[in-house]
Formats: structure tokens, sequence, C-alpha cells
């Protein structure tokens, strides 16, 4: 399973989404104060890491580590300015599945002839196939 960057998403939503998310606890903080300076209608937030310190409580190392996890776990996504400014886009993610292969069973009994196709298949006769 992975995770992938949603559209950007509104801060209630997004604040909702962190909620019921098993995102650990000091990542929830820091995602929840990004929110508070995300723009409503874009999701773009310009928060510093040391405003992100501030309003969480944490350190400015622990914040970036928390970020990577969040960003990493699809919930934000980074963007570099040219000025080294770091553009955060708060995001919903969405999970993609691991392609499975199901097969059915249909419950219904192998017919006597494959059945004995099979079983002369396995004795070395593979002429029966032709």
């Amino acid at each position: 399973m992975s995770f992938v960057p949603g559209e950007p998403s509104r801060p209630l939503q997004y604040s909702k989404a962190i909620r019921e998310s098993d995102l650990p606890t000091g990542v929830r903080a820091v995602c929840w104060a990004m929110a508070t300076y995300a723009n409503n209608n874009t999701g773009v937030a310009y928060a510093t890491v040391a405003t992100l310190a501030k309003a969480t409580g944490l350190s400015e190392p622990i914040v970036s580590k928390h970020t990577r996890v969040a960003e990493a776990r699809g919930y934000l996504r980074k963007d570099r300015q040219y000025n080294s400014s770091i553009r955060y886009t708060i995001t919903i993610p969405v999970v993609e599945e691991s392609p499975s292969v199901q097969i059915a069973d249909t419950g219904a009994a192998i017919p006597p002839r494959l059945q004995e196709l099979q079983r002369m298949n396995e004795a070395g006769r593979p002429d029966v196939w032709h």
C-alpha cells in the first residue's frame, strides 16, 4: 500500500482527515498547525519551520522530521521556492492498493475427462495434448 497526495484540501476537511488518521501524535500536531496557516481556497501555506515549532511547542528539528513523515504519508506536499522558502500544500492522501489477483472458487467439480488428461500429462504423456 502506498500513499499519494491527493488534491489540495481545505483546512476544515484536512483537519478532519488528520483527526481520523493513524499518524503519530507529533505529526498530527504539526499538520493541525499547518492547517491554521493554509489558505482556505488553495490549501497553500507558507509557514516556516520556526513558526510551526512555536505553534506546536516542538523543536525545529522535530518539526522538520514530522513534515517529512506527513509528506511521505501524503498529507503534505512541499515545493521549494527559488528563494529557499518552502511552499506547503495540505492534501488528503489517496491510498493506492497493490494489485492482487482474485481467484474465484466456483465450487464446481473438475470434469472426469479433464482429470484423466491431467493424470496422463503428469505421468509423462504430453502426446495427449496434440
